[in-house]
C-alpha cells in the first residue's frame, strides 16, 4: 500500500489536473472536433485520449508499483483486481463534452481494499478542481430522522430513466417538497460534496471509474454512497464486473437513516 501521507500527493495531482485544462478546452472549442464511437457504442474524443495518456503516464512514472485502470484501455476479460490501484476516467461526461454543455470532468482516484481513499476531479470549462482524502471511516453516530423542508435531488442531464421518474413521483406522494438539480458527469456527486444538494439516486448503469474520484471527495466531506439493494457502502475492484449496482449518494451521513429508510420503502414497493 502507498505508505506516504496521501495528502502530500494531492498538490501534484491538482497541478496535473489543472495542467490538462488548456488542451482539453482547445479541443472542446474547436468546431472541427468530432467524436468516434467505441465498441460499446459510447463516444470517445481526442480529449479523452489526450487526458488518458497524460494521467496514465504521470501515474506510471511516479507510482510505478501501483496498477492503473482507465476507461480508455480497460478490458474486462483481462481484469485482475488489486488491493490497491488507481482508477481514472479521462473525460467523464463525454456526451456533455460533445453537446457543448460544459459539464464534463477529469477524474483520478486511488482505491485501497475496495474503498476510494483519494480523489481529484477537474472541471475544465469551469476552471475548478475538487480533491479529498478519506482519513477515517465515516461516522455512524448522531444519525437523525431530520426532514428537510425541501429535498434537493441531483439528477442526470443525459441518462434519466423511468425509475428516476417513478422515484420523484414516490417522493412527491410522500409529501416531500423537491428541488431538482440536473447535472452532467461526476459534477453530480461534487454538487453533494459542496453541500448544494442532498441526494443523488442512480438507477441506471455506471462504471467504477465514473464515480470513484468524486466518491472519495464526498466521503472526505462527510457524505457517502450506498448500494440501494443492501444499503452497504459502494465497493470498488469487484472481481466479476467493473459496473456499479444501483446506488444513492448522500451529502450528509447524519441523514443516512432517514434517506436509506425512504429508499428501502421505494425499493420494496416499486423496484
Amino acid at each position: 500500500m502507498l505508505s506516504k501521507n496521501l495528502e502530500s500527493i494531492i498538490p501534484q495531482l491538482e497541478e496535473l489536473t489543472r495542467g490538462l485544462f488548456p488542451e482539453i478546452l482547445k479541443i472542446y472549442r474547436n468546431p472541427k472536433s468530432t467524436a468516434k464511437e467505441k465498441k460499446d457504442g459510447s463516444p470517445v474524443t481526442k480529449a479523452d485520449m489526450y487526458v488518458h495518456s497524460m494521467i496514465v503516464g504521470f501515474l506510471e512514472k511516479n507510482f510505478s508499483n501501483i496498477p492503473v485502470i482507465s476507461e480508455e484501455s480497460f478490458e474486462q476479460k483481462n481484469y485482475k483486481p488489486a488491493k490497491e490501484f488507481w482508477i481514472i476516467d479521462p473525460i467523464d461526461g463525454t456526451k456533455e463534452f460533445v453537446n457543448k454543455s460544459d459539464e464534463f470532468t477529469t477524474n483520478i482516484a486511488l482505491i485501497q481494499n475496495g474503498k476510494p481513499v483519494l480523489g481529484v476531479v477537474g472541471a475544465p470549462a469551469f476552471n475548478k478542481v475538487w480533491s479529498g482524502v478519506v482519513k477515517k471511516p465515516n461516522p455512524k453516530k448522531n444519525l437523525t430522522n431530520k426532514r428537510r423542508p425541501t429535498l434537493r435531488i441531483v439528477t442526470s442531464k443525459s441518462h434519466r430513466t423511468v425509475i428516476d421518474t417513478a422515484f420523484l413521483n414516490f417522493l412527491d406522494k410522500k409529501g416531500h417538497r423537491l428541488k431538482i438539480i440536473p447535472k452532467g458527469s461526476s459534477l453530480k456527486i461534487c454538487t453533494l460534496a459542496d453541500k448544494k444538494a442532498d441526494i443523488y439516486p442512480r438507477f441506471g448503469p455506471t462504471s467504477e471509474w465514473d464515480i470513484a474520484a468524486a466518491d472519495a471527495i464526498l466521503r472526505s466531506r462527510g457524505g457517502g454512497i450506498f448500494q440501494i439493494e443492501n444499503q452497504r457502502p459502494l465497493e470498488y475492484g469487484k472481481k466479476d464486473s467493473i459496473l456499479n449496482p444501483m446506488f444513492i449518494a448522500l451529502a450528509d451521513l447524519n441523514e443516512r437513516k432517514t434517506i436509506l429508510s425512504l429508499m428501502d420503502d421505494f425499493n420494496k414497493n416499486l423496484l
